[in-house]
């Protein structure tokens, strides 16, 4: 699960680890909505990211399901290096359009002291296979952040580093995976209540991407 808006999704902050932003009340209302429909899915355990806008979620989702939760460091933000704290149309014309390179692991990136994602993919990856381990047979919640998630779906599929930069995952929003012997398998994407996904406009500002 994806954290619900934060004050930096509105800013169009690239936040990092080092900012802390709360949830916005819109935020903490797409956050119910997710957890009220958790209500009927039996979950064992919750983890989360220690970023201050993913526990703010988590804390919504524990006391609306009454699971306990716990928190992990494998799920915490990407580190933005240099960037953290600038506005993404700032980063753009300052750095030019870096966000694709992100995913390809660019080297000219280094000097940015951006994370890798390679090395998001490794500790996304590290904590997938031991709640695997420690919750088999039982259904787990993981709260996190945007590149986390995009570094979870390519332990199921092989996408272009354009495909991942484009993948749209809502703030509040689910994508489940499902462990079979060694293997994972993508269930679902982006699943919200059916009331915040845009009809009529392609612009929807339930569907942050920063």
């Amino acid at each position: 699960m994806r954290h619900g808006q934060a004050e930096n999704n509105v800013q169009h902050i690239l936040a990092g680890r080092q900012s802390e932003y709360h949830l916005t009340e819109r935020g903490k209302e797409q956050v119910s909505l997710t957890a009220n429909g958790l209500k009927s899915i039996p979950i064992d355990m919750i983890y989360t990211s220690p970023i201050i806008r993913t526990v703010e979620t988590t804390k919504i989702v524990s006391e609306t399901i009454g699971v306990d939760y716990g928190i992990d460091e494998r799920l915490t933000e990407t580190e933005m290096g240099s960037v953290v704290g600038m506005g993404f149309n700032d980063v753009l014309e300052k750095y030019g359009n870096i966000f694709p390179g992100f995913f390809r692991d660019d080297p000219t990136l280094e000097n940015l002291k951006i994370e890798k994602f390679s090395d998001i993919r490794k500790r996304i990856s590290n904590i997938l296979d031991y709640v695997a381990e420690r919750h088999q047979n039982t259904n787990v919640l993981l709260v996190t952040h945007l590149d986390p998630i995009k570094a979870a779906i390519t332990r199921t599929l092989d996408l272009k580093p354009e495909s991942l930069f484009n993948m749209t995952i809502g703030n509040a929003s689910l994508t489940i995976l499902r462990h079979d012997s060694s293997e994972y398998n993508l269930i679902a994407f982006n699943v919200m209540d059916m009331s915040r996904y845009s009809w009529n406009s392609r612009k929807n500002d339930n569907l942050q991407n920063i």
